[in-house]
C-alpha cells in the first residue's frame, strides 16, 4: 500500500469517535486487542489480512486512548471540591493571563489545595477569571483564595462550553475579585522555553501598539501571534460573513514566511545548508509555542520539520503521509482535539486542496491555458473553491451559515493578507531590534488592512453572498 500512514490515522480517528459514542468497558477492549495482535501474529504471512489486523487494532488504540485521556488522577481537584466551596489552591499560571472584556483568564495549574480544614496535594487545572488589574505573567507561582463552580453552560455553537473546556483538562471555574485572594509567592515554575515565548509575544505586541492604531494593531496581532482579544465584534462578524474570518488565525502559510524568513537570514549568513534546516526546525518550533500551539500552527509545524527533514535526509516529502503525522501526534497528546471545530477546519481544509485541487486543474485542462493572469488567477479560484468544498458541512452544522462568496473572497482577500502578514513579521523584527526604521513599515500595514477591511465589506454586499440556516 502506497500511503498506510493515512489510513492508520483514519482508523485511529475512528476509534476515538466510537469510543465516544459507545461505553465499552475498558478491560473488554484490551481483551479484545490482546486477541488481534495474537491473531495478527499467526496471519503475518498473509500481507492483506495481517494488515486489516493492524487496521483494527488501531482503531481500538484509539478508542483505549479517549478512555485513557477522560481518566482523571485519583487527586483530581474534581474529585474533591463542590460547587461553591472556598478553598485555598496553590499552583502556578499554566497560560499566558489573557484580557476578556473586562476581566483577565489564565490557566491555573495545581499543585497544593486547601478546603476548610483539610489540606492535601492535589492536580488538575483551573480556570480563573479575575477582575484584580494586577501584573501577572506566566509560571507566576500563587495562592488563589475563592470559591470553585463549573463552567457556565454556554451555548456559542453546537456543543457547549463546559466541554469546550473538558477537551483541556479543565473541570472547574474560580472568580476572583478582590486583590487579597490573589497572593503572589517567591519563585518561577513551568518550562522555560514557553515562558520565553509568552515574553517575546508580548513584546511583539506592545511593538504593534506602539506604532499602530488599536484595530489595525488588533488586526495584526491575530494574523501574526492568533492573539484575537483586540478585534472588534464588527470586524470579526464582517469575516465570519464573507468566510475569510480564517485569515485571523495563524495557520500553515505564518509557518511558511517563518521557514522563509529564517532560510533567508541564515543563508545571507553563510551558514551551511545542513545548518541552515536546523536552525530553521528550531524558529519553527519556537514560533509554534510563541503563538500558543494551536491546531494549525502545530499541523503546519509538524509538516514544515517532516518536509525539511526530507530534504536534510535527501528523501522526497509526501503530503498525505505528513499531514497523516500531523493527525496522529496531536490527538495522541490529547485525542478529544478530535471533537474540536479548529482541528476539524485546519485539516479538512487541506485535505480538501490535496485531493480536489489537481482533479479540478485537470478536469477543466487548466494546464492549456496561455494567458498567465488567467491560469493565476482561476488556479487561487480553484483552490479556494476546494477548501469550501471540504469545510462546507463543518461551518454549517457548527454555525449555521453558508457563504457562497468565500470561493471569491479568498481570491482577493488572501493574497492581501499574505502580504500583510509578510509586512507585519518585518514590522516585528524591526520593531524589536531598530524601532527607529518601524515606523517604515507602519504605514504600509495600517494602508493595507484598512484596505482589507474595506474589500471584505464591499464583498459581504454581494447578492446572495451568505445566507443563515
Amino acid at each position: 500500500m502506497k500511503r498506510p500512514l493515512a489510513l492508520l490515522a483514519l482508523f485511529y480517528c475512528l476509534g476515538i469517535i466510537l469510543s465516544n459514542l459507545l461505553r465499552i468497558n475498558f478491560w473488554v477492549i484490551m481483551c479484545i486487542g490482546l486477541t488481534i495482535v495474537f491473531a495478527a501474529n499467526l496471519l503475518k504471512k498473509h500481507d492483506y489480512i495481517f494488515f486489516a489486523f493492524v487496521l483494527f487494532a488501531t482503531l481500538l488504540i484509539g478508542v483505549l486512548s479517549l478512555k485513557n485521556s477522560c481518566t482523571l488522577s485519583n487527586t483530581h481537584i474534581v474529585n474533591f471540591a463542590y460547587p461553591g466551596a472556598w478553598c485555598s489552591l496553590s499552583g502556578f499560571i499554566d497560560s499566558f493571563p489573557e484580557p476578556k472584556d473586562k476581566h483577565i483568564e489564565f490557566i491555573f495549574r495545581l499543585k497544593e489545595a486547601q478546603i476548610e480544614k483539610y489540606k492535601w496535594r492535589c492536580c488538575g487545572r483551573v480556570l480563573v477569571r479575575t477582575e484584580v488589574r494586577q501584573k501577572l505573567n506566566y509560571g507566576d507561582n500563587l495562592m488563589l483564595i475563592g470559591n470553585l463552580q463549573p463552567p457556565p453552560a454556554l451555548v456559542p455553537i453546537r456543543g457547549s462550553y463546559k466541554n469546550f473546556l473538558a477537551r483541556k483538562g479543565i473541570y472547574l471555574v474560580m472568580r476572583v475579585k478582590d486583590p487579597r485572594q490573589i497572593i503572589l509567592k517567591p519563585g518561577k515554575r513551568g518550562n522555560k522555553l514557553v515562558g520565553y515565548s509568552f515574553w517575546l509575544r508580548s513584546k511583539v505586541e506592545q511593538a504593534f501598539s506602539r506604532f499602530l492604531k488599536s484595530v489595525p494593531a488588533g488586526i495584526l496581532s491575530a494574523m501574526v501571534l492568533g492573539q484575537k482579544h483586540n478585534i472588534p465584534w464588527l470586524v470579526n462578524d464582517s469575516m465570519v460573513k464573507a468566510g475569510t474570518v480564517h485569515i485571523l488565525v495563524v495557520s500553515g502559510f505564518n509557518v511558511g514566511i517563518v521557514a522563509f524568513m529564517a532560510n533567508l537570514l541564515f543563508k545571507i549568513m553563510r551558514i551551511p545548508r545542513r545548518g541552515r534546516i536546523i536552525l530553521t526546525l528550531a524558529c519553527l518550533v519556537i514560533y509554534c509555542f510563541l503563538t500558543g500551539a494551536s491546531n494549525p500552527v502545530v499541523r503546519a509545524t509538524i509538516m514544515g520539520i517532516i518536509f525539511l527533514s526530507a530534504y536534510l535526509l535527501k528523501k522526497q516529502p509526501d503530503i498525505y503521509n505528513s499531514l497523516s503525522t500531523a493527525v496522529v501526534f496531536i490527538l495522541i497528546i490529547n485525542p478529544q482535539q478530535v471533537f474540536d471545530i479548529g482541528f476539524q477546519l485546519s485539516f479538512a481544509s487541506v485535505f480538501a486542496i490535496v485531493c480536489l485541487y489537481p482533479k479540478l486543474k485537470k478536469l477543466i485542462r487548466l494546464d492549456t491555458c496561455k494567458i498567465k493572469i488567467w491560469r493565476f488567477f482561476c488556479e487561487g479560484l480553484l483552490v479556494s473553491f476546494s477548501a469550501w468544498l471540504g469545510t462546507l458541512w463543518i461551518i454549517a452544522y457548527n454555525f449555521h451559515i453558508i457563504a457562497p462568496v468565500t470561493v471569491l473572497a479568498n481570491v482577493f482577500i488572501v493574497p492581501l493578507a499574505s502580504i500583510i502578514t509578510l509586512c507585519g513579521f518585518t514590522l516585528a523584527v524591526f520593531g524589536l531590534v531598530c524601532p527607529a526604521l518601524a515606523n517604515l513599515f507602519s504605514f504600509p500595514v495600517s494602508f493595507l488592512i484598512n484596505l482589507l477591511l474595506s474589500l471584505n465589506a464591499a464583498i459581504i454586499k454581494v447578492p446572495f453572498a451568505y445566507f443563515y440556516l
